[in-house]
């Protein structure tokens, strides 16, 4: 009996091992980043790899006690087919679980709530994208890949999954009257008007302006249907105002010449945009009513869209940020040979370095480490300090050697930039978006001449931001000082948020 209990028990441990091993490949496939985000996840990771490896062990010994009996060459050969199945399970599992940690071919481009929208980049370059959603401790992939498309559709895609909004079609009036409900003739107008508002509106994004579009429905009581929908548009941040803005004109422009203002107000009544961050509501119809004034649209849309992005909640502002640590954790033979594209060094000689450690579709992605001179085996601190942007990191600056400090990261050839923001020393970065300028152009157009981040400095207890025009389109020139200005930006809240001082 102990003998049978033993064999049945070594099955048992067998058919756990495969199963372990089962488990292990589907997490595999089902972590984005190759990056389990938290120290419980990291525990689940190293329960599994040393639970595999007890099994594999204890499998080995039950061979080696229970069928010591088995008669020659029988014995040999099983213990020979035992040892080599469980080194190949080891050498597959550490294949695996490396894979999980060293792979940097994905990106996280977003997250929000439990929801992480990743960048998978291929052999050619080209990105595609996948929406994840947390489980427990681990990711699971959240619907269908997104598939290849820039990257400001994609965000728009990724908001509506969020928030639980779905694609929107059009409604097939033939089948809604095989349907046995009576349709009036007013809501079968309704309804073609709603048609082909939503037929515009999807020729024109993302086709026109590769900009993410997804549909919310809505009750509606100043029409017959009932319900209506609701267009929600991404816009891609602060220096992105001017072609959004643009865009929404020309949208509704369009859409007013095939379905007037007059035969259905009651689709005009809002417009919903989807920030980095935050979401609003903008109606545009005081505006279009009556008769079209694009210049008041614009505007109107440049100051939401602007109020919007500048007055996010912030995190409680931290007082005590800490002087910056240099931690040697060993180095990196790989990251020694990369010269940084920017760097801050402290008083104490630390050297805080933006590495390009990647490159695809013309952009660098970046890995911020640390080293005490030259020559050494940089300290990595942040393998994705840009959050899965790619670009040109500019500049990097740590107010007074503290743990609050700022980079700035250009993108489109360097003609628009992007300011981000750290009080941990560097191990997270959340981006930081500046009010608009607010500059006029001869034909009645706003707009922001300054976007690309330049430095950061406190002077008098407040913190300063300089911002200049893009090297390659920053045409703006001011008059009254004679030059193509910057613009000047002050802070009271060490960087959370910026309030526009003026030009210099």
């Amino acid at each position: 009996m102990k003998k049978k209990g033993i064999i049945i028990l070594s099955v048992f441990v067998a058919i756990l091992a495969v199963l372990t091993i089962a488990y292990v490949v589907l997490k595999h496939n089902e972590t984005p980043n190759r990056v389990l985000y938290n120290v419980y996840s990291d525990i689940a990771i190293w329960g599994v790899v040393i639970w595999q490896i007890v099994v594999i062990v204890f499998g080995i010994l039950l061979w080696i006690k229970v069928f010591k009996d088995v008669p020659r060459p029988a014995l040999y050969i099983g213990r020979g087919m035992t040892l080599i199945i469980c080194l190949c399970a080891l050498i597959f599992l550490a294949d695996k679980w490396l894979n999980l940690f060293l792979d940097d071919g994905d990106y996280v481009v977003m997250e929000k709530d439990d929801y992480i929208l990743i960048k998978h980049i291929g052999y050619n370059d080209e990105g595609s994208y996948s929406i994840w959603s947390k489980d427990g401790v681990f990711y699971r992939k959240y619907g269908i890949n997104i598939g290849y498309y820039e990257d400001s559709v994609v965000e728009g895609i990724f908001y509506a999954y969020v928030n639980g909004f779905e694609d929107n079609s059009v409604i097939d009036l033939e089948n809604l009257d095989n349907t046995g409900v009576d349709i009036s003739e007013e809501q079968k107008k309704e309804y073609e008007l709603l048609n082909k508002f939503i037929e515009i509106t999807e020729d024109t994004y993302p086709e026109k302006f590769q900009r993410g579009l997804y549909w919310q429905e809505k009750d509606c009581a100043d029409n017959s249907i009932g319900t209506t929908q609701v267009p929600i548009i991404d816009e891609n941040g602060t220096q992105d105002m001017s072609w959004f803005c643009e865009n929404i004109c020309d949208w509704l422009k369009e859409c007013l010449e095939e379905v007037p203002y007059e035969d259905a107000p009651w689709l005009y009544k809002e417009i919903s945009i989807a920030m980095p961050s935050v979401s609003g509501s903008f109606d545009p119809s005081p505006y279009i009513s009556g008769k079209y004034d694009r210049d008041a649209l614009y505007e109107a849309l440049y100051d939401f869209v602007d109020g919007k992005l500048t007055s996010a909640d912030y995190p409680v502002k931290n007082q005590s940020y800490g002087m910056l640590e240099f931690v040697d954790n060993g180095g990196d033979e790989y990251l020694q040979g990369i010269e940084p594209d920017c760097s801050y060094t402290t008083k104490d000689g630390v050297t805080y370095g933006m590495l390009p450690v990647d490159r695809a579709a013309g952009s660098n992605y970046y890995c911020l480490v640390a080293y005490k001179k030259a020559g050494d085996k940089p300290s990595e601190i942040n393998e994705n300090p840009f959050n899965g942007m790619g670009g040109d990191a500019k500049w990097i600056e740590f107010i007074d050697d503290t743990n609050l400090g700022f980079a700035c990261l250009t993108y489109s050839g360097g003609d628009e930039g992007m300011l981000f923001r750290t009080e941990d020393g560097g191990k997270s970065f959340a981006q930081v978006n500046y009010p608009s300028a607010k500059v006029k152009l001869p034909d009645g157009t706003i707009y922001n001449p300054f976007v690309i981040p330049e430095k950061v400095w406190v002077e008098d207890g407040n913190l300063y931001l300089l911002v200049g025009q893009s090297p390659w389109s920053g045409d703006y020139y001011s008059e009254e000082l004679g030059k193509h200005p910057s613009g000047l930006y002050v802070s009271h809240d060490d960087g959370m948020s910026f309030e526009y001082v003026g030009e210099q």
